[in-house]
């Protein structure tokens, strides 16, 4: 089974996008404008967004994309994930960085960076994926911190950003082996040691993705339900991608209106359980007999 191209493409633009949105984010931009620009840039670049970029700050661990009228702004003090996934034709590649703005930081933000590139260096077809958890734990342990050990990577397959297949971020046994040209990514997530180093529920709920398409019997729900399939399948959306069909004020209650039917799924944002700061970095690859290849 060969892999399709697509995965490759979207890799390099993943991979660009990264490169041009860490060196231009600064203290004082707006959330909001770095989702749209991040957005925006993978689609001149030929692609698509995977899902509406994630940016979480300093607690916020993951699920969080700005809101229509989002003011918040990256502060003096702050530690910012950027979370973005890129898909050609269903084909997605995922990736993540992290970038301090408080020193007391750096040396966390460094040893996620390195600890993932530990478990890419293990990473072969048969390897089993709670080796790969065994090697993130070990390394956040030997480091001085903590791993996320309810986040985990996952199988990427087409239309499909977790294809049934989780790579765990701390040892667990009797896991499913690493496929030759089967697509995964991997992403460690560390927090202090003071810290609970599992997520919880926000009440936020800003990211949805499309579950099911009986009708509604009223028009502009039914239409709405079309256009998101129409747009975006089966992948994860936001509010923003739809003001140019609706309202800004009603689409989020047509969204959570769908949502209590259960046509669509609502992600909660995700936490650090004691408020925590958490960093994160993140790699899309595929494994071969000798090792990685990396998308990212």
């Amino acid at each position: 089974m060969s892999v399709p191209q697509e995965y490759f493409k979207a890799g390099k633009i993943a991979s660009k996008v990264c490169e041009e949105i860490a060196k231009s984010i600064s203290i004082g931009d707006r959330a909001y404008d770095i989702c749209n620009k991040v957005e925006s840039m993978i689609k001149n670049l030929g692609g698509e967004p995977a899902f509406p970029c994630n940016i979480g700050i300093n607690s916020i661990t993951a699920h969080y994309t700005a809101e229509i009228d989002d003011e918040s702004i990256i502060r003096n003090g702050d530690v910012v994930k950027i979370d973005l996934g890129v898909h050609i034709n269903g084909y997605i590649a995922d990736t993540a960085f992290t970038l301090s703005f408080n020193p007391n930081y750096d040396f966390m933000v460094k040893a996620t960076k390195d600890v993932l590139e530990e478990a890419i260096s293990i990473v072969r077809s048969g390897v089993r994926v709670g080796e790969i958890g065994k090697v993130i734990e070990n390394g956040a342990s030997r480091r001085g911190f903590k791993p996320i050990s309810n986040l985990s990577g996952h199988l990427l397959q087409q239309y499909k950003i977790h294809g049934g297949v989780s790579i765990p971020n701390v040892w667990v046994a009797s896991t499913p082996p690493l496929k030759a040209n089967e697509v995964y990514a991997i992403e460690p997530f560390l927090t202090t040691l003071d810290g609970s180093g599992f997520v919880v529920n926000d009440n936020k709920r800003n990211i949805y993705a499309l579950i099911g398409r009986k009708r509604t019997g009223n028009k502009s729900l039914d239409f709405l339900v079309e256009e998101i399939w129409k747009r975006f399948k089966t992948l994860p959306f936001t509010a923003r991608w739809l003001i140019d069909i609706f309202d800004k004020k009603e689409i989020k209650k047509m969204l959570d209106k769908l949502t209590q039917m259960k046509i669509l799924h609502a992600y909660p944002v995700l936490v650090e359980a004691s408020g925590k700061v958490v960093a994160q970095f993140e790699h899309t690859l595929i494994p071969t007999e000798r090792g990685a290849i990396v998308l990212t």
